[in-house]
């Protein structure tokens, strides 16, 4: 009976609290809300010193050359990422033998073993090469009306989404629908926390594995498996998106 309470309340949990960190911690970094009329409005920023711009809206970056492109898309979302790491990091720490409740809700889980493992920190160069692949580097319509940058899929009727066109079958598949670029993140990261599918991305993150290594375990993500793994290699080492690995947002 204890047990069913439990999946009940984590059924519960997810259903009604995708951005669960949002809503229980604060990483105490204060954000600065930028609306971008266009590219322009993207700040331009060094790997020493990236400050918390959360931008609330999308500009148009499909009328910009590709290489142009591709960097104010790592501009407009990688401050936001850090900005959500480093309420995860603020979680990781507070692991002990008297963790608080709301850190096994956070992760669905039950031992300190699995806490370890959710909370643990995800390479940045996954997290941009998967964001560029699921939104065609900022110019999907997923990104641009429901900002979906990662291609979260929806299952619940109680979710905001949007319906997938052309999806070659006899179902109808919706993707889910955020209300920002930080809620996108937030559940991204907290559905690669705590899915089952992801268990050994987990551990492999957990024991420092290599970033090559790490992305072996995200073959469920893509039912493309493999190949999409080939992609992701391929975006990072192309773009060289190692450079953004074990950086942090400016706290100060």
């Amino acid at each position: 009976m204890k047990t069913t309470m439990f999946l009940i309340k984590l059924l519960f949990l997810s259903i009604l609290f995708p951005l669960f960190s949002q809503s229980v911690i604060d990483s105490n970094i204060e954000p600065i809300y930028i609306h971008a009329e266009s590219a322009d409005d993207i700040r331009d920023f060094t790997l020493d010193s990236i400050s918390p711009f959360i931008y609330t809206n999308i500009p148009d970056l499909s009328i910009l050359d590709v290489s142009t492109r591709k960097q104010k898309f790592i501009e407009l979302i990688l401050p936001v990422i850090l900005f959500e790491k480093a309420r995860i990091k603020k979680m990781y720490n507070m692991i002990d033998e008297k963790s608080p409740d709301f850190l096994y809700d956070y992760c669905s889980c039950e031992t300190i073993k699995k806490l370890y493992y959710c909370l643990s920190e995800q390479p940045n160069s996954i997290i941009i090469a998967q964001a560029a692949i699921e939104s065609g580097w900022g110019t999907s319509r997923f990104f641009l009306e429901g900002f979906n940058l990662f291609g979260i899929h929806s299952f619940y009727s109680g979710d905001m989404k949007i319906k997938a066109q052309g999806s070659g079958t006899s179902k109808p598949v919706y993707v889910k629908k955020y209300d920002s670029i930080l809620s996108s993140v937030s559940d991204y990261l907290r559905t690669l926390a705590k899915s089952n599918a992801y268990s050994d991305f987990r551990i492999a993150r957990f024991h420092n594995h290599s970033v090559n290594d790490m992305l072996l375990y995200l073959e469920n993500y893509s039912i493309r498996r493999e190949l999409y793994i080939n992609d992701l290699k391929e975006i990072i080492e192309y773009n060289n998106l190692f450079i953004y690995d074990n950086i942090e947002i400016n706290q100060k």
